[in-house]
């Protein structure tokens, strides 16, 4: 139970010491802040098209495969 409460409370100090860090560097670096906005949201649209992709990709493979089964 200790060990728990211990890793928890750990890692809560290190979220609020990089998010403090994170400020001082944005308060510094304005455009810093929406440089790395537009590049999250750019992986973000890459990362949905291709999870798109592989989602339609696996259904057609399933459904071939459902295919072969059916009239083997």
């Amino acid at each position: 139970m200790k060990e728990g409460l211990l890793i928890g409370g750990s890692i809560v100090v290190a979220g609020v010491f990089v998010g403090f860090v994170a400020y001082k560097i944005v308060k510094k670096n304005p455009k810093l802040w929406k440089n790395t906005r537009k590049k999250v949201s750019k992986v973000g649209k890459k990362t949905s098209a291709i999870a798109v992709e592989a989602k339609r990709a696996f259904a057609e493979g399933f459904k071939g495969a459902q295919t072969k089964t059916a009239t083997a």
